[in-house]
C-alpha cells in the first residue's frame, strides 16, 4: 500500500483532469518498467537511495504497491484487500511480475467511474483520485531511485515531474513520517527532477 496513506487534502470533483491524472500515470508506469527491464543479473544486489533497500528490495516494494491497488479500487477494505494480495505469488521474473501488476493496476483505475470511489487505505477512507495521485508520485520518485542506482542520469518526463510536485506539495512536509528524510536544498539551476527528489529527502548529487 501507498506510503503515504491516509492523507487526503486533494480535489474529490471529476471532470477532464482525470484524462490528465491517468496520462502521469501511464508515464509513471512507463518510466519505471524501462528501468526495470534494464535491470541485469549483477544489479539486484546494488544499494539505492532508499538507505536500506536494494534494488531487488525497491522493484519488490513497487510489486507490491500494485498488487494492492486492483482489491483497494474494487471496494474492498484492507483486511479483504490483504488475503486477496497475500494469496498472490511471484515468480522469479521480476521483470514479467513487474509488467503484470502495472497492467492490471492501469486497469483498476481507468475503469469508468472508478476514480469517483473512495478507497480503504491505513489512515482511513481517501478519494481515488488522491491515492492515485499518491501512486503516481511513487512512481516519479522511485524511477528516480532506480534509475540513479543502474547509474542513470534520470530526467523524468515533464507532466510527471509537475504532477508529483503538486502532489508533495499538497502533503507538506514529509519528514513527519519516518518513511522520508528532511527536505534537501538544492541550487537555483537544479532541473524539476533533482527539485522533485530533493523535497522528498534524496540527495541529487547521490551515486552508489
Amino acid at each position: 500500500m501507498s506510503d503515504f496513506a491516509g492523507h487526503d487534502p486533494s480535489d474529490r470533483s471529476p471532470g477532464p483532469g482525470d484524462q490528465d491524472r491517468l496520462h502521469r500515470l501511464d508515464l509513471g508506469l512507463a518510466e519505471f518498467g524501462r528501468r526495470v527491464h534494464q535491470i541485469g543479473d549483477e544489479d539486484w544486489d546494488r544499494p539505492t537511495p532508499d538507505a536500506d533497500w536494494t534494488v531487488r528490495d525497491l522493484v519488490a516494494h513497487l510489486i507490491d504497491e500494485h498488487r494492492w491497488a486492483p482489491p483497494l479500487m474494487a471496494g474492498h477494505d484492507l483486511d479483504a484487500a490483504a488475503l486477496i494480495v497475500h494469496g498472490q505469488r511471484g515468480t522469479d521474473r521480476p521483470g514479467d511480475d513487474w509488467d503484470d501488476v502495472a497492467l492490471l493496476s492501469r486497469r483498476a483505475f481507468g475503469e469508468p467511474g472508478a476514480l469517483d470511489r473512495d478507497v480503504s487505505l491505513s489512515g482511513g477512507p481517501t478519494s481515488a483520485r488522491h491515492y492515485l495521485a499518491e501512486m503516481t508520485m511513487e512512481l516519479a520518485v522511485h524511477s528516480w531511485d532506480l534509475g540513479t542506482a543502474l547509474g542513470e542520469d534520470v530526467e523524468l518526463p515533464a507532466d510527471l515531474v509537475r504532477g508529483a510536485d503538486d502532489h508533495v506539495g499538497q502533503l507538506g512536509d514529509l519528514s513527519a513520517s519516518p518513511m522520508f528524510d528532511p527536505p534537501v536544498e538544492v541550487g537555483p539551476d537544479a532541473s524539476p527532477t533533482d527539485r522533485l527528489v530533493a523535497r522528498t529527502g534524496r540527495r541529487p548529487e547521490w551515486t552508489a
